[in-house]
């Protein structure tokens, strides 16, 4: 019968594949080559128990590059649903995804994946940008502006722009202020 921490399988395996997650983020901030082995060790198992876990080290990166999406995604969600208007709703948007840009770690896990992930596993984690897209997509059709789809494209662009000048050392504030008086002028006021 296998070892288990937990009160549950379930519980035990959910906190294991955390803690592998948590391993593998460790090591690959540290700049050390990411394998089984050295995952294994920080977590304490065997080298083949890992795989009770994961496929590959791909999975591994994959995780770690997806792990805040689901938080960043609720939180944008709670921001874009407490808007009153259309309007308010792109805006809240932008803001929300510009605050969650700030406020994390958006370079190092863009990179990683860039550097790190298969085309399979960056296509997924590139999907999981859907559902932000599909908030902005429903405020936008709100608005009932003349071009929906050229709307979406120049406030998700905006958006972009924003967190890679944040990303990139440009002051957080000065780009949100930016970013959503640009967003403004382009906005139809239903």
């Amino acid at each position: 019968m296998p070892k288990i921490n937990a009160p549950t399988v379930r519980e035990h395996r959910s906190r294991m594949e955390a803690a592998l997650v948590d391993a593998a983020e460790e090591i690959l901030r540290e700049g050390a080559g990411l394998t089984v082995g050295a995952v294994a060790r920080r977590v304490g198992i065997a080298r083949s128990s890992v795989y009770k876990y994961v496929d590959s080290v791909d999975e591994l990166i994959e995780a770690v590059v997806a792990r805040d999406f689901p938080r960043w995604v609720a939180a944008v969600r709670r921001e874009v649903d407490a808007a009153h208007t259309p309007r308010e709703r792109v805006l809240a948007y932008a803001r929300a995804n510009i605050a969650e840009g700030a406020s994390g770690d958006h370079r190092w896990r863009v990179g990683l994946a860039r550097a790190s992930l298969s085309p399979e596993a960056l296509q997924r984690v590139m999907a999981m940008h859907g559902e932000l897209e599909a908030l902005l997509a429903e405020a936008v059709q709100e608005l009932d502006a003349p071009h929906p789809d050229l709307l979406q494209s120049a406030v998700q662009s905006l958006v972009d722009t924003a967190i890679r000048a944040i990303d990139n050392g440009k002051a957080p504030t000065a780009v949100t202020d930016f970013t959503l008086t640009a967003i403004t002028a382009i906005t139809p006021t239903p």
